[in-house]
């Protein structure tokens, strides 16, 4: 039975008893192996084996886009495995250094890799022969990518690579740094052996006021050439040289690659890119724009190929966008909305075609969709009552649908916060659960969520729950014997983790709210405990029910939870002009809930965040004395300095946030000045009794460091406790830091609430 099947997992591993429970030992949640990202899992022609890659945290460095610019290595300590579906038999086929981006030639007999073995430091293209484990370098083009695609002669792949005229150190400097500015009229730019870096501000009377040359982060992070390598040769072509390239796409015959160019963002404080969709023929020099000035999703990988490999289609996607198709052909004058939708959503799946190209499925406001190419209006096929759809599981641009015709659909539960997977017939849109369960079948380090074998035998998809880590899985497509294929971080068996329960509650406005509660370790009924609320504004908190540990900004809550501690994560959610206060109105009554529930200790109350969930975290303590201890990482308490906070390359994130954003103000400050005062906490610093640590990496691009130092230096002069830990090197997220730091910030905030909340 398929429910007994997938229970399987988490029924293998021994409970130890109550009286032997010890606490997660940091090291053992550290020192994990987790699914690369950059590395789709992949399948060989025949279905018999099953390629993917894993990251061993210990070997974890500091990350920042400056290094990987130079290096082209996202992550250290990676290797590739090739698991044997019919014996379950697991082979390291790499064995060491950092390894990535595995990509099976279309004959099975090579895998390619990205990797940094031959001791240069930079990524390169290696070729693994799968039937004799002989490995060697397949070029030494300096490689900046995570898409290693095959050309169907099984001979030439195309990748993406640092400019060929840029040295690595000129090529990351270009990327994280400001790009030399012209010289005044009548003047040199600067004086001899100075060093001032010039930035300019154009006037709005003579330039177009949405070519503003500055925008929420540096689109030049995107510049690669675009280079066609053949592997055995180990030349290399140059199809498109030093343009900004966000996502590439080989058609199905080979003979052309389309490319989404992002130009520029839409209008100053806005996240949206207008994009440009490229095709490039590999078989002469030159280029067509099929589409200009699109709005796409940030990373435009919004478009598929039809199978004749003759047109494309593409759905609109971010901030500003409709979430209508369009289809463009290769001998097309202009885009055709084949949707028109009546009521426009932000979205931005990928819409994918049917077998023979005259089918298109897309999705849209949590329902999937039909089109045609010839034809201007969308029609909808099915709408599951009370889910989500997360994914409509397809290979190669093509939509999966099994022995009976039907499409195979990732869904979510939105009442009962649970994943499941649904078919439905492509004709009538009638639909059959599959299988629901209280589990996360989604992984936030892979493009796709669900990966069909090319003889579309077999599904594989990643598994795990709130007390068991993310693993992998396979199953037929009626999921008649889904099964684990792999457990990587056997260390955590030992442990029992802490199980997790939706509660609900109202806000002081009578809203209905919900929050995942997370127990501690071996819970007794009527007992209670410390009560830490892991808060981030604007959240909706459901789907954390079913995610190992929860994750807390970047800290695994089990650490808490083995502990002795409870853990509620709340919905949180904000209005336009009032987010401060609505982070008093929605998350405190949920404390309170715990405290009702006869769960939380009320004189043991704290509280963390981590980035808008930092700000949420001193939004709170400016307004309550309930919490004991505070802790806030990365984030800010003073929105007029995160709206004019500018990075090196010229760049201003904060404004994007606070004009049309998160932050929820509406506009400039000099529009909107009392907003930016009355939801900012360092001007109520003086509220503050919490003791609070501050934590924040050194080198964060995102949130410069500088924000969580003003609030520090306020508390300090108000000689409030406080404490301040910057770790140097480091960027946004603890998650991306090195082994040692993330070592020492789990103990430090451990440390900081053992010494507050258990006295």
């Amino acid at each position: 039975m398929v429910l007994a099947a997938l229970a399987g997992a988490g029924g293998a591993f021994a409970v130890p008893p109550a009286s032997e429970l010890t606490p997660l030992r940091v090291e053992d949640v550290i020192a994990t192996h987790s699914f690369t990202e950059f590395s789709r899992i992949t399948f060989s022609p025949d279905g018999k084996l099953m390629i993917y890659a894993v990251q061993d945290n210990r070997q974890r460095v500091s990350y920042s886009p400056g290094e990987f610019a130079r290096t082209g290595v996202p992550l250290k300590g990676t290797d590739i495995f090739i698991l044997q579906i019919a014996t379950g038999e697991v082979t390291n086929v790499t064995n060491g250094h950092s390894n990535w981006g595995p990509s099976l030639s279309p004959d099975g007999r090579y895998l390619a890799f990205l990797s940094d073995r031959d001791g240069s430091g930079q990524a390169k293209l290696w070729l693994l022969e799968v039937a004799t484990g002989e490995m060697r370098k397949a070029s030494d083009v300096l490689v900046r990518t995570s898409e290693v695609l095959w050309l169907p002669n099984s001979r030439e792949i195309l990748v993406t690579a640092a400019p060929a005229d840029l040295t690595p150190e000129e090529f990351a400097e270009r990327m994280s740094g400001n790009p030399r500015q012209p010289a005044s009229p009548g003047r040199e730019d600067s004086m001899p052996g100075a060093t001032a870096t010039i930035y300019r501000s154009k006037s709005a009377a003579k330039e177009d006021s949405n070519n503003l040359g500055f925008g929420a982060w540096n689109l030049d992070a995107y510049v690669r050439d675009l280079l066609l390598v053949d592997v055995f040769s180990g030349k290399a072509r140059i199809i498109d040289r030093g343009h900004r390239i966000a996502t590439y796409a080989l058609s199905s015959d080979g003979s052309h690659v389309a490319v989404t160019i992002p130009k520029r963002f839409e209008r100053a404080g806005s996240q949206q890119i207008l994009f440009d969709l490229d095709v490039f023929s590999l078989g002469v020099i030159g280029f067509q724009v099929l589409a200009s000035d699109v709005r796409l999703r940030f990373d435009g990988s919004t478009f598929s190929w039809s199978p004749d490999s003759l047109r494309l289609v593409y759905q609109t996607g971010g901030v500003d966008a409709t979430g209508d198709c369009y289809v463009v052909g290769l001998k097309d004058s202009a885009p055709k909305n084949i949707t028109n939708l009546e009521s426009p959503a932000k979205t931005g799946a990928t819409p994918f075609w049917d077998s023979d190209g005259r089918r298109i499925y897309f999705l849209h406001r949590d329902a999937i969709w039909t089109a045609a190419p010839e034809r201007d209006k969308a029609t909808l096929l099915a709408k599951i009552p009370g889910h989500r759809i997360v994914e409509l599981v397809a290979r190669n641009g093509i939509v999966f649908s099994d022995a009976h015709r039907a499409l195979i659909l990732l869904t979510y539960d939105n009442e009962l916060n649970q994943y499941g997977f649904y078919k439905v017939d492509h004709q009538t849109g009638a639909s059959v659960k599959l299988v629901q369960e209280s589990k996360s079948w989604v992984a936030y380090s892979q493009n796709r969520f669900v990966t069909p074998s090319p003889d579309e035998r077999f599904l594989a998809f990643f598994s795990e729950d709130v007390q068991h880590d993310q693993e992998l899985w396979l199953t037929s497509p009626d999921f008649s014997d889904a099964h684990g294929l792999t457990h990587i971080n056997p260390q955590l068996d030992k442990y029992q983790m802490g199980a997790a329960r939706q509660i609900a509650w109202r806000s002081l406005d009578g809203e209905q709210l919900h929050g995942v509660l997370l127990l501690p370790g071996g819970y007794t009924e009527g007992h209670r405990y410390p009560l830490i609320a892991c808060v981030y504004g604007g959240a909706f908190a459901a789907s954390k029910l079913v995610e190992f540990g929860p994750l807390c900004g970047a800290m695994n809550m089990q650490l808490l939870a083995t502990r002795g501690y409870a853990v509620l994560i709340p919905d949180a959610p904000q209005h336009l002009g009032t987010p401060m206060l609505d982070l008093a109105k929605t998350v405190l009554p949920g404390v309170d809930k715990v405290v009702d529930m006869g769960i939380a200790d009320p004189s043991r109350l704290g509280v963390m965040g981590h980035s808008y969930g930092g700000y949420s975290v001193l939004s709170l303590v400016v307004q309550t004395k309930r919490f004991k201890a505070a802790v806030a990482t990365d984030g800010y308490s003073d929105l007029t300095a995160l709206y004019g906070e500018m990075s090196k390359d010229g760049s201003a994130f904060g404004q994007s946030l606070a004009e049309s954003g998160q932050l929820l103000v509406g506009g400039p400050p000099w529009q909107f000045p009392e907003g930016y005062i009355e939801n900012s906490p360092l001007f109520y610093l003086d509220r503050v009794e919490t003791p609070l640590l501050i934590v924040h990496g050194g080198a964060d691009e995102t949130v410069l460091p500088f924000l969580s130092e003003e609030t520090f230096v306020g508390l300090r002069r108000l000689a409030r406790e406080a404490e301040y830990a910057r770790y140097e090197g480091e960027g946004h997220s603890p998650l991306y830091w090195s082994y040692a730091n993330q070592l020492d910030f789990c103990n430090r905030v451990i440390a900081w609430f053992e010494g507050h909340l258990r006295q």
